[in-house]
C-alpha cells in the first residue's frame, strides 16, 4: 500500500531537468487564430514574469517557449521537454486525447452541478 501522500502524484522533476535551452514540443496550441504551432518544436527559455517580462526563479514565473520567431506563454499551450527532439510521438496523442477527454467530462459535471451559476452571464 501507498503512503497516502504519495498516491496519484506526478513524478517531480529535477530542478536541472527544466532549464533555458532545452529542447520542448508544443503538444496542442490553444491560441485561437494561425498559425497552429501544436507539433512544432519549441525551445524553453525560462520562467519569466507575465507583466515586465523579468526573468524568475522556478516556480516564481510563467515558462515562456520559443518557437521560430515567436514567443509563446506557458499557459498558452500544452507543452512538455523534448530533449531527445522526438516530437509528437503517438503516445502523446493518445494522452492527449485522454486529458481533453477528462477536462470535457470535469466541465460538464461543473455545469450540472451549478458551479458556474454564480458567475455572470456572457455578453
Amino acid at each position: 500500500m501507498q503512503p497516502r501522500g504519495d498516491r496519484g502524484r506526478r513524478p517531480q522533476r529535477a530542478r536541472d531537468d527544466l532549464r533555458p535551452g532545452i529542447a520542448c514540443v508544443i503538444l496542442l496550441d490553444c491560441r485561437e487564430g494561425e498559425p497552429d504551432r501544436t507539433g512544432a518544436a519549441a525551445v524553453f527559455e525560462g520562467f519569466f514574469d507575465f507583466e515586465t517580462g523579468d526573468v524568475r526563479r522556478s516556480g516564481a514565473g510563467i515558462p515562456r517557449l520559443r518557437v521560430a520567431d515567436e514567443r509563446l506563454w506557458g499557459f498558452e499551450c500544452w507543452w512538455r521537454p523534448d530533449p531527445e527532439r522526438a516530437g509528437l510521438t503517438a503516445d502523446d496523442r493518445v494522452q492527449l486525447e485522454t486529458s481533453k477527454r477528462l477536462l470535457r467530462g470535469l466541465q460538464r459535471d461543473a455545469r450540472r452541478s451549478g458551479a458556474f451559476r454564480s458567475l455572470p452571464a456572457k455578453t
